[in-house]
């Protein structure tokens, strides 16, 4: 079938029903603590919420949604479907974009970070903050304090590790943070006018994670979105799925199987081989809420498209 002959077909079916045909895929790829028929509603309900999102094309509608299934983040809290224009293609296209709750969910994924707090410091709170040889953070916000965006003084993140230790990098002043919404190709658009401080949050957070234990689905995510604000197209495949991880991945599954093969042999039922995990550099915290499941193990490259 030709592309042309497939862009005729896809325009032809109804939104729900190009999700519909995109569930074996989607399924196929997801982690536990998701479930295909949540995803999908999820990008229904963005849909009706951003209906450009129904302009968009099939793949690259079909290629967000796969991003976000592959990282394990819901759609509409922890990663966003957003529209764009493609001007060199004249077409409008989906970018999946993550939001600072789904990367603090991939932090935490690591094992090593419990807790990440992103907060917005207002003019009116008390806050100081000391570097050097015993950094610390003194922020008590002022319930009387006037909260919008035009009150804003400052960003942070602080780590807490499994470790006890709190980890944070410099806070970001307003300005800074305005800088970086300069570079983005939607900073008169989407969500840096709508959720400014969740924008801001989420600028802060990226900025820790450069000093956290990560794991490649989380370094993955901070690409993808570095990438989206500045234009560029990517797949989660096109950084997770390295020649090195897939080799890895084939690797693993081998001993497992060749255990399973000895137990059978011996007449017993062996347990599959643990899986050696790299050491990690800090590690973590003595508060905050329990890691997110990890997701299901990574494919070798994300699956076609169902057309």
């Amino acid at each position: 079938m030709t592309r042309a002959v497939v862009a005729t077909t896809e325009k032809k079916l109804t939104f729900d029903a190009l999700l519909e045909r995109m569930k074996p895929q989607i399924t196929a790829i997801l982690p536990k603590h998701l479930t295909p028929e949540r995803m999908l509603a999820l990008a229904s309900l963005a849909a009706t919420k951003t209906p450009a999102l129904k302009d968009c094309t099939p793949l690259s509608l079909f290629n967000a949604i796969v991003t976000a299934s592959r990282l394990g983040l819901e759609l509409g809290t922890h990663m966003h479907l957003v529209p764009f224009r493609n001007s060199r293609a004249n077409a409008m296209e989906c970018v999946a974009i993550p939001d600072y709750r789904g990367l603090i969910s991939l932090a935490e994924r690591s094992g090593k970070v419990r807790h990440i707090d992103a907060r917005v410091v207002y003019k009116g709170d008390h806050f100081e903050y000391v570097l050097g040889s015993a950094p610390s953070i003194v922020h008590k916000p002022s319930m009387d304090t006037d909260r919008s965006d035009g009150n804003i003084l400052a960003f942070y993140a602080v780590a807490h590790l499994e470790n006890g230790l709190a980890v944070f990098d410099e806070p970001m002043s307003k300005a800074q943070v305005d800088a970086v919404r300069e570079r983005s190709r939607a900073k008169s658009d989407g969500p840096w006018v709508t959720d400014y401080q969740a924008m801001g949050k989420k600028t802060v957070v990226k900025r820790l994670a450069k000093f956290l234990p990560q794991t490649p689905e989380m370094a993955a995510a901070v690409e993808l979105d570095n990438r989206a604000e500045t234009g560029e197209t990517s797949t989660v495949s096109d950084l997770i799925d390295t020649s090195d991880s897939i080799n890895a991945t084939v690797a693993d599954r081998t001993a497992e199987r060749l255990d399973e093969l000895k137990g059978r042999m011996s007449g017993g039922a062996a347990e599959p081989a643990a899986k050696a995990t790299a050491p990690a550099e800090e590690s973590g915290s003595a508060s905050g809420p329990a890691p997110a499941p990890a997701p299901a193990p990574q494919k070798a490259g994300d699956p076609e498209p169902p057309w």
